[in-house]
C-alpha cells in the first residue's frame, strides 16, 4: 500500500472517526472542557455544534471513550436519533436494564427511581446524542419532559451534539423551553490557520508509525489549508490523494503540485465559500438587540424633547433666541 513507501504502518488519513488520531487544536481542547465541564459539574443540558466534516464524532468518541473510565458516570450514547418515540423508550430502557418493551409509564417510574438511586450514590446518567439534527421536533421535546423525571436532583446529563441545522431546529416555538435548557453550548469550526493543519498532519502521520513528520513540505500544507478551508475531512481526502500521486512518482515528499493533483481528482467534496448561517432564534436576538438600541435612542429624545419644553414654558423669552441660533438668523 502507498503509506509503507513513507514508511507508515497504516493509512493516516481515513475519515472514520477514530478518536486514537484526535487532533486538539485551541477549539477542539475547549469543546473537550465544555464537554468534561459539564459531567463534573452536573450541568442537566449541554449543547454541542459543528459545521459538516470539522470532527465532531471523532471528538465526541474521544469523551465517551474517556468518561467511560469514571466509575460515577453511567454513560447511553445514541448515535442515531432517527427514531420514533416508541423506539427511543425501548432503546433508553435496554441501555438502562430497565427492560425491552416496557410500557411508557411503567418505564417512566422505574427510570425515576433508577435516577434517584443513582443520585444517592453520588452518581450521574449522561444520555449523549450524536447527529442529533435528525431528531424530530417531538422527540426533543421528548428529552425536556424526560428531564422532569430528576426531581430536582442533578443525576441526568443531557449532551446534543449536531450540526447547525440543530440550531435551526431548536429555534422552532415549540421547542423555546428546550432551549432555555442550555446552560451551555459550543460551536465548533474548522482550522484557523496552515499552523493547526500543520499540526493535524503531523499528528496522524506520527500515530500512523511514522518515524519523521516530513511528509509535506510547506506549500503544500498551504495549498491543502487553501483548498479545504480547514476542514479535517476534507483535509484527510485531499492529503490522502495527494499522497499517492507522491508514491506514483516515487517522490517522498509531498508538494504543492501534489496536492493540485489531487483536488482535481476529488473537487466533489471541496466547502462553498462560507456563508453567514444565523438560526431563526439567533436572528431574534438580533432584532431584539435592534429594538431595544432604538428604543434607547427614543427614549433620550423624549427626555431631552421634554426637558426642551419645560425650559421654554419657564423662559418664553429665550424661543426667538433659539430660532435665531438654530436658522443662523
Amino acid at each position: 500500500m502507498f503509506y509503507k513507501f513513507f514508511g507508515l504502518s497504516k493509512n493516516p488519513f481515513e475519515v472514520d472517526p477514530d478518536p486514537n488520531f484526535l487532533y486538539l487544536s485551541p477549539q477542539h481542547r475547549e469543546a473537550l472542557s465544555h464537554l468534561t465541564y459539564s459531567v463534573i459539574a452536573r450541568k442537566p443540558y449541554l449543547l454541542l455544534t459543528g459545521d459538516i466534516g470539522v470532527g465532531k464524532t471523532t471528538l465526541l468518541n474521544y469523551f465517551i471513550r474517556n468518561i467511560k473510565k469514571k466509575q460515577d458516570i453511567f454513560l447511553v450514547p445514541i448515535y442515531n436519533p432517527n427514531l420514533t418515540i416508541a423506539d427511543f423508550y425501548h432503546l433508553l430502557s435496554d441501555q438502562v436494564k430497565i427492560g425491552i418493551n416496557v410500557p411508557k409509564p411503567k418505564f417512566l417510574i422505574e427510570f425515576s427511581n433508577k435516577l434517584l438511586k443513582l443520585a444517592t450514590e453520588g452518581k450521574a446518567l449522561v444520555i449523549v446524542i450524536d447527529e442529533a439534527q435528525a431528531a424530530s421536533e417531538e422527540l426533543l421535546e421528548e428529552l425536556r419532559l424526560l428531564s422532569n423525571a430528576t426531581y430536582g436532583s442533578n443525576s441526568l446529563i443531557m449532551i446534543l451534539v449536531g450540526q447547525p441545522d440543530l440550531l435551526q431546529k431548536l429555534s422552532s416555538p415549540k421547542l423555546s423551553s428546550l432551549r432555555q435548557r442550555f446552560s451551555y453550548r459550543y460551536h465548533l469550526g474548522p482550522f484557523q490557520d496552515e499552523y493547526e493543519v500543520s499540526q493535524y498532519l503531523i499528528t496522524r502521520i506520527l500515530r500512523s508509525g511514522s518515524p519523521k513528520t516530513r511528509i509535506f513540505n510547506n506549500e503544500a500544507i498551504a495549498e491543502i489549508f487553501h483548498l479545504s478551508r480547514g476542514v479535517p475531512r476534507v483535509i484527510n481526502i485531499l492529503a490522502e490523494h495527494a499522497m499517492i500521486n507522491a508514491y506514483l512518482r516515487k517522490e517522498t515528499v509531498v508538494g504543492r503540485e501534489d496536492v493540485k493533483m489531487a483536488a482535481k481528482e476529488v473537487e466533489h467534496v471541496f466547502v462553498s465559500p462560507k456563508k453567514s448561517f444565523q438560526t431563526n432564534f439567533e436572528i431574534s436576538e438580533v432584532n431584539s438587540r435592534k429594538k431595544s438600541y432604538s428604543s434607547w435612542f427614543l427614549t433620550l429624545f423624549l427626555i431631552f424633547f421634554l426637558i426642551l419644553t419645560i425650559y421654554f414654558l419657564v423662559n418664553p423669552e429665550k424661543i426667538s433666541d433659539f430660532w435665531r441660533l438654530f436658522w443662523g438668523k
